[in-house]
């Protein structure tokens, strides 16, 4: 597609809608940013790396250099992710400017609709960077999907793009899956082909042996690759930084507080060990003792998910912390001037409490393991109210008929296999997150610009079929 003058007006707006954002704010410090510039083990390492660079480059203005990059990063990644929607959908100019207003919503719907009111190329998070980087690894998964290999350039590409946020944001790992099932799908897809070449077409074993040969073991071997690469870099990382071999660690407590909620005081006696079940009953009591706790949500799906969201961080950080360290400081001579290490027994002791309990809390935590992917999932492409949440409903449901529709009426749709993948990145995303945490809007609406471009594309070209 050749290239003509107003193929830089959505550039233009990127660099004036961000830079507007930079010269108009300043860098904006939040809990989770104290934890990064001290290289804490719960935290992933990448964001940390960054800080850390910049304060040794300019220990003064490192804040201001960091979300300067961050505003600066935001114009490059969605100028690059517009040029490949625009060449590879061939978009027209109102088409690419529909896309440009799509990709700066979260930049938006987080300043006006989120309880934190966070300007997010401003704030030393890392979403700060995600939000660019995350569509940006989006479009190398497009181009792996139109490669058409398990195994190719493409592909390695984009498990390294994967590999990159997954280093920044522990969250991101559920693309390690997806890539496999894309790769699973490609080489199932090559394999029955092959296979339909020869004259063994019935034949179950050609069949598997040719999906193997489309690159199948070599995905699973990538994929393992690059789990184990992941645990021994962080494992190094926090070696080095800390002298602890370990994984990031706070992921057990934040899971805890999950199982937590939903517990009843008679609960604990599943508990085996005498000062483990009493530490229960101390953090239960008080944490009950502020209503928070399952029973005193209000009555329906969304309410129970936001009453569970409102509980979560004081039950981890207040309820279940607090009288954790002081338990482990008298009875395993921890202290908090070895705080690192004192945080990593911290989130062993939620493992102990969480396997004792889950099974008598396991219908409870299911329920509400419900009520927070319905909100999660509502989040991802709306916003939270009883409207909107039915808008969320029929617009999934016409996202997948849409894309089944497509896929039967036109074999060589580009948007159903982009449809598809969304939402399966959607589903991830909020599983995953809903297990270890809340769903809160910026854990959520990484995926709400692709799902509005992927589902404007059906449309046009459901339009397009209808035309023919």
């Amino acid at each position: 597609m050749r290239k003509k003058k107003t193929d830089f007006i959505p550039a233009v707006i990127f660099i004036l809608f961000f830079g507007i954002l930079f010269l108009t704010g300043e860098p904006i410090y939040v809990g989770d940013t104290f934890q990064h510039e001290n290289q804490m083990v719960m935290r992933e390492p990448g964001y940390a790396l960054l800080i850390q660079l910049l304060r040794f480059l300019a220990p003064q203005k490192h804040y201001w250099i960091l979300i300067a990059l961050q505003n600066l990063l935001a114009v490059v990644a969605n100028s690059m992710v517009l040029t490949f929607m625009r060449q590879r959908f061939s978009l027209r100019l109102p088409e690419s400017l529909l896309f440009t207003v799509i990709l700066l919503i979260p930049h938006l719907m987080t300043p006006f609709f989120s309880s934190t009111h966070l300007v997010l190329t401003n704030a030393l998070m890392t979403e700060g960077i995600l939000f660019s980087l995350y569509p940006l690894a989006f479009v190398s998964l497009l181009k792996m999907m139109e490669a058409g290999k398990a195994i190719s350039r493409e592909s390695f590409c984009t498990i390294g793009w994967f590999f990159l946020l997954s280093m920044i944001r522990g969250q991101i790992m559920v693309l390690f899956i997806v890539w496999f099932l894309v790769a699973y799908a490609l080489a199932v897809k090559n394999g029955i082909w092959e296979t339909n070449k020869t004259t063994e077409k019935g034949n179950t074993f050609v069949l598997a042996e040719n999906i193997a040969r489309q690159g199948l073991i070599a995905a699973l071997a990538v994929i393992i690759i690059a789990f184990s690469a992941r645990s021994i870099f962080i494992r190094g990382y926090n070696f080095l930084e800390q002298g602890l071999f370990i994984e990031t660690v706070s992921g057990k407590a934040m899971s805890f507080a999950n199982v937590l909620y939903v517990a009843d005081r008679e609960d604990g006696e599943a508990i085996a060990d005498d000062a483990l079940r009493t530490l229960f009953y101390e953090i239960y009591d008080s944490a009950d003792a502020s209503k928070m706790n399952y029973k005193y949500a209000s009555p329906g799906l969304l309410n129970r998910a936001k009453h569970h969201e409102q509980c979560h961080d004081e039950l981890n950080f207040t309820y279940f912390a607090e009288p954790t360290k002081q338990f482990l400081i008298q009875t395993q001579g921890l202290s908090v001037e070895h705080y690192q290490e004192l945080m990593a027994a911290v989130d062993q002791v939620a493992e102990k409490l969480s396997a004792a309990l889950m099974p008598q809390v396991l219908l409870r935590y299911l329920r509400n393991y419900m009520s927070v992917t319905a909100l999660g999932f509502v989040r991802t492409v709306s916003y939270e109210n009883l409207l909107l949440a039915w808008y969320a409903v029929l617009v999934y449901l016409a996202a997948v008929m849409l894309t089944i529709k497509l896929f039967r009426s036109d074999r060589g749709s580009q948007a159903a296999p982009f449809m598809a993948v969304v939402l399966l990145t959607i589903i991830g995303n909020v599983c995953a997150t809903a297990l270890m945490i809340q769903c809160t809007s910026r854990y959520m609406i990484y995926n709400l610009p692709l799902f509005y471009m992927a589902g404007f594309l059906e449309l046009r070209e459901l339009i397009g079929i209808k035309q023919k």
